[in-house]
């Protein structure tokens, strides 16, 4: 039976705390640069176990000022993943970098620290790398920061699959994801299919007060007020620009949302977990469905849940005919045209991303999704291979 409602692969989910919250600063004098703003960063700090947090407009904004940050130069060149939403690789690009790509872990679908030592042998002028927590699954952060302190680079963790998510080191130490334990920042989106959502927005975490004043500066036009930084000052209206920064700065009625949805976060997270458990207990006998690793020292938040299938085109368009629509996360970033004419990558260069991306896709999963969501999810699949 068909159902009657369409079920997407991933939704926010709006309460009335919410639209409170929201009318709330529009009864207020501040609609944009407000007090809720830098509550929403205290709290998103305090949330993620780091020093400072710095919210702004959405999360490719955050990915740019994050490498703008670190100030690397035009002829240095970052590694990253090419299974990642273009953003995270054009924000390298935005910052005058070259983006290097490394191959996954087919099971993690996460960048390989093996794969990352060989590509440093030939390529002593890397600067940094950016790992993406696939799907909210935590990529191996004890390894790339050890490969990065023995060759003098910066991390920036993406982590817009993965706020609330969190992993054990190899001594036993817990970390929340965005604690910055193993990198220079930490970076998050707010979108409305993201763990919560001020309909556009994004983060920056670090425990560098360098770096977190640098954030300030830049999301606002590169303009300072601060009496320690101007180099005169001609009355309390006067301001200078030190650098050449952007309007990344994100709303005080997106930051009351964000203050409010922040409290359900880790409520959301455990319904996130228990659809996963239910998901993979539903296909553990179904070998043409393969999910995405779970390895056990982690608690992730999971964004989306990832299966590798047979027959993915047609498993797609026959869920699509039921009125349940997936997703495939992502086409590898270097076959998208713009960067085989601009770099020259090519098909066979990153065959693991390239055969996960044969075999991807992302079933529905949010925390309003009901157990009769999943239900019908899980029969139309099982149904199809049958």
């Amino acid at each position: 039976m068909t159902r009657q409602l369409r079920l997407p692969y991933g939704r926010q989910t709006i309460d009335q705390q919410d639209l409170n919250a929201v009318n709330n600063v529009m009864e207020s004098d501040w609609l944009t640069q407000g007090p809720n703003v830098f509550e929403f960063e205290e709290k998103l700090a305090h949330y993620c176990g780091a020093q400072f947090a710095v919210v702004v407009s959405n999360g490719t904004a955050a990915l740019h000022l994050a490498n703008l940050a670190l100030k690397a130069d035009a002829g240095s060149k970052v590694i990253t993943t090419p299974i990642s939403f273009v953003a995270t690789c054009n924000s390298v690009l935005y910052a005058g970098s070259t983006p290097m790509f490394c191959d996954i872990i087919p099971e993690t679908l996460n960048i390989n620290p093996v794969a990352v030592r060989k590509c440093l042998r030939s390529n002593p002028d890397v600067v940094g790398i950016i790992p993406v927590h696939m799907g909210g699954l935590i990529a191996d952060m004890e390894a790339l920061s050890e490969i990065a302190k023995a060759n003098d680079m910066w991390v920036i963790e993406d982590a817009c699959h993965a706020l609330g998510g969190s992993w054990l080191d190899s001594k036993g130490v817990e970390h929340r994801v965005g604690d910055c334990s193993f990198s220079d920042m930490t970076v998050f989106s707010f979108h409305p299919v993201k763990h919560i959502t001020t309909g556009e927005g994004g983060a920056i975490t670090t425990n560098d007060e360098s770096l977190y004043k640098q954030l300030l500066e830049l999301r606002s036009h590169g303009i300072t007020k601060d009496p320690e930084k101007v180099r005169e000052n001609h009355g309390g209206w006067y301001y200078e620009m030190h650098n050449l920064g952007y309007n990344y700065r994100i709303t005080d009625i997106q930051a009351a949302m964000g203050i409010s949805q922040l409290t359900n976060s880790d409520i959301w997270a455990k319904r996130r977990l228990k659809l996963v458990a239910q998901y993979d207990q539903a296909f553990e006998t179904l070998p043409q469905v393969v999910p995405q690793d779970h390895p056990d020292n982690q608690t992730p938040c999971y964004h989306l849940y990832i299966v590798r299938v047979t027959n993915r085109k047609a498993l797609y368009n026959h869920l699509r005919e039921e009125n349940i629509y997936t997703q495939v996360h992502y086409i590898p970033i270097h076959l998208q045209p713009y960067y085989q004419d601009t770099f020259g990558t090519k098909l066979g260069d990153y065959p693991e991303a390239e055969r996960y991306y044969l075999e991807a896709l992302s079933l529905p999963l949010f925390p309003s999704m009901t157990d009769e969501d999943q239900y019908d999810v899980i029969r139309t699949v099982r149904e199809f291979y049958a």
